[in-house]
């Protein structure tokens, strides 16, 4: 076949399977002029996914948060439209945040042949539901740091991936049957024995905790040290906390040390926090990142809206890092041992260099704008309200 046709081949096949390539889903605050050109949004997409749906909606979120007049209501209604259809739509929501906004739950529930599920590890442990995805006939699916909350699709820096590749899927269909089934046992399942495979594919789905997550399926913490480990140029990180701090004093060297290291093997590291990250302890940790060479620490603080004070909101909450250039990673934990240790979360390690470069432009317009300044090691800061 001569090239050009093979070229336009490629072309008409991309189009036709649409999101067949991984695409990056971005979540702006409103009025900041940060939006990506050439990237979509959640808001269109979710709704979108949704009102393909011909069989099956499976979503795991941490909770859902909602108000008429926001984003996520046409999202609602599409999930209302597909219950009306015939669509199955399961829903797992995480126990601490159930009451959030009831009314929305009982909306929820109350989708034709709709089965809302709560995950719960049970009384005094800490570990919660913290993935944000969910998969559309068991072959489309998308996973970000979103969560179901208008917030997140108006006034919150987030950022996600939709994608119908089968070996990522796959792993993350097993993820939800599993979890779904724990809600209705509250027990943890007998995991089969075996290893992943290695080398590590491409493109990767990882998980935690272990406890919940089957040998088949790398655990998050070890592929994060690794990729870490693995850098020879630059490591680019976006998230909204970060702490070595384990409970309220216990040091937890796992990921601090990993960093380190690499800026002292000459790695350029950029470190991107929000400034809900401000508070003692880890503010004091973020400060002696700064004294190791090769390595610097901002903090982005998002003003708040021309519409008054907004609580749990005006904040980048993007979960992503990128390395030399071609890899990215993307998921739904914040950097403390917890979300590893404890909490359900997905990870997706992409050795694309093309989305790489698609990460780098998002971290590099925050990372050189208005919003983001150096943390100075010297300077008493006073943390964010959140409320």
């Amino acid at each position: 076949m001569p090239a050009f046709r093979f070229g336009l081949l490629a072309l008409v096949l991309t189009a036709s399977l649409g999101a067949q390539v991984p695409q990056l889903i971005q979540s702006i605050p409103e009025g900041t002029g940060l939006e990506q050109a050439g990237l979509p949004f959640a808001k269109e997409v979710w709704p979108d996914m949704i009102r393909g749906a011909k069989r099956s909606v499976d979503m795991a979120e941490m909770y859902v948060t909602n108000r008429p007049d926001g984003f996520l209501e046409p999202v609602l209604k599409e999930l209302e439209k597909a219950g009306a259809r015939g669509v199955n739509v399961r829903i797992m929501l995480s126990a601490q945040m159930l009451n959030g906004d009831q009314p929305t739950v009982t909306r929820l529930r109350a989708i034709p042949g709709a089965e809302v599920r709560v995950f719960d590890f049970g009384e005094g442990k800490r570990g919660i539901l913290h993935a944000k995805y969910f998969v559309v006939d068991g072959e489309d699916a998308f996973v970000g740091s979103q969560n179901l909350d208008w917030r997140s699709l108006q006034h919150i820096h987030e950022m996600g991936l939709r994608f119908s590749t089968p070996s990522l899927v796959a792993p993350l269909r097993e993820l939800f049957e599993i979890d779904w089934e724990f809600c209705r046992t509250r027990k943890l399942p007998a995991l089969p024995k075996g290893a992943a495979p290695s080398p590590a594919p491409a493109l990767e789905l990882v998980a935690s905790p272990p406890s919940l997550t089957p040998p088949s399926i790398r655990a998050a913490l070890p592929s994060l040290q690794e990729l870490l480990g693995q850098a020879k140029t630059r490591i680019r990180i976006q998230l909204l906390t970060y702490s070595p701090v384990s409970g309220k004093t216990r040091f937890w060297p796992a990921l601090d040390n990993a960093l380190r290291a690499a800026a002292v093997r000459g790695v350029t590291v950029q470190f991107l926090v929000s400034d809900w990250n401000l508070t003692a302890p880890a503010v004091y940790h973020l400060k002696s990142l700064t004294l190791i060479p090769n390595l610097e620490v901002r903090i982005a603080s998002i003003p708040e809206s021309a519409k008054g004070h907004i609580p749990f909101a005006r904040v980048i909450h993007s979960k992503y890092m990128t390395v030399d250039g071609s890899l990215l990673w993307l998921g739904t934990s914040n950097w403390s041992e917890d979300y590893f240790a404890d909490s359900r979360n997905v990870e997706l390690i992409l050795r694309d260099p093309a989305l790489a470069a698609q990460g780098d432009r998002v971290f590099e317009q925050l990372w050189n704008s208005s919003y983001a300044s150096r943390l100075d090691p010297a300077k008493t800061y006073i943390p964010r309200m959140r409320d």
